[in-house]
């Protein structure tokens, strides 16, 4: 089988796309191929071949011209299987419905963000809600399967079916969920922080991996450290400049050990293992009450304890599984910092929380389980 994946949007060696399917799917098929638009070339990398269409210098660019140019090299590949990550292709990818399989991977719901994109007047996010529920509905039609990173999302879609019967869970075509979960096995060799070391819990050192942006809590966090006395390291990249510039001007950033975008190899070296805390503080908005945060298991995985979001369904369901941190409302500065020093003045409590967040990563949220729902769609479709 040939499987040819595509994203316009999303680095090329992003966790779930590159790490978790394409490596995955490389070692089970053979043929897989991922088309990015990042102007750093083509390369094969753990049998999978990167091809590179070339960057654009903006985000309307990206839009206008990097979808045709990607759909235009995915079907030159002559692929059985084409599965594409952004909403940004949800129009162009109908055109590969004629060379084979197509398949959306739903990372999060597209409408939803709608509604809480900065770049989007207030005045004209609901219109461009119904738009892109619009444009879903009508791509359904033209895709052979749905992958869907949360139950919430697998929903939706099963709600655009049309064709469903009255049966329970019978549809015209596959919508299988494949949470976001962590790659464990990477996560446990010896070249890792030994989390026995107690003195890992008295760094007073925290940590955010992911974009960093005003919606995921950035300016919080800067804050609450400043004011409990811990040292920041962001790993991540700043996608507005004019919120970056405010972030810098912060007294608070004087805390912060700021690295940039960090392949996910090199997370441990220089993030996880330098770390005492990782902080998951996602702000309230729409798409986040249901969403599965991917750094608050990554930081699970670890052994770290962590500072969470209270909004987040998933997050209280962690939390009651396994008490592996602290669940705070972000927006509530003191009540963040009042978490951090229960965890500075705790340390045996904060290696405990760490030990059994990660017992919980190993045994239950883990990309073991989750790539099984994968590997089974594809062969479902061959």
């Amino acid at each position: 089988m040939k499987i040819v994946h595509i994203t316009t949007v999303h680095q090329r060696f992003d966790s779930r796309i590159f790490y978790k399917e394409c490596c995955s799917l490389q070692k089970e098929f053979g043929d897989v191929s991922l088309i990015v638009a990042d102007g750093k070339g083509d390369e094969i990398v753990g049998g999978v071949k990167i091809i590179d269409i070339g960057i654009e210098s903006n985000r309307l660019k990206r839009i206008l011209f990097s979808s045709d140019k990607a759909i235009k090299k995915a079907m030159e590949l002559n692929a059985d299987v084409y599965h594409f990550h952004d909403a940004d292709l949800l129009i162009a990818c109908r055109k590969l419905s004629k060379y084979g399989k197509v398949i959306f991977d739903s990372h999060e719901d597209f409408p939803l963000l709608m509604l809480q994109r900065p770049y989007i007047p207030k005045i004209l996010r609901k219109s461009f809600y119904f738009i892109a529920k619009h444009i879903e509905r009508k791509t359904f039609k033209k895709l052979s399967a749905i992958v869907t990173a949360t139950d919430n999302i697998n929903k939706k879609f099963y709600g655009y079916d049309t064709k469903k019967t009255n049966t329970p869970n019978t549809r015209s075509k596959p919508i299988v969920t494949v949470r976001n979960f962590p790659i464990i096995e990477n996560n446990t060799n010896e070249n890792f922080y030994n989390s026995n070391a107690v003195n890992r819990f008295t760094l007073n050192t925290a940590c955010y991996v992911g974009g960093l942006t005003q919606i995921r809590g950035v300016e919080q966090m800067i804050r609450v450290c400043e004011k409990a006395g811990f040292r920041l390291i962001l790993a991540g990249s700043f996608d507005d400049e004019v919120f970056f510039e405010k972030m810098k001007s912060l007294s608070g950033w004087k805390n912060v050990e700021y690295l940039g975008f960090v392949p996910h190899k090199e997370l441990n070296g220089k993030v996880y293992n330098c770390s005492s805390v990782g902080l998951n503080m996602l702000l309230s908005a729409p798409n986040h009450t249901d969403s599965i945060p991917i750094k608050q298991l990554e930081y699970m995985s670890v052994g770290l304890p962590v500072i969470m979001t209270k909004h987040i369904n998933f997050c209280k369901q962690v939390d009651s599984v396994c008490h592996c941190g602290v669940l705070v409302t972000p927006e509530n500065i003191d009540e963040c910092v009042k978490a951090l020093n229960y965890l500075k003045q705790n340390p045996d409590k904060a290696k405990q929380m760490g030990d059994d967040g990660k017992n919980a990563a190993c045994t239950l949220y883990n990309w073991e389980n989750e790539k099984k729902n994968l590997i089974n769609l594809y062969k479902n479709l061959s």
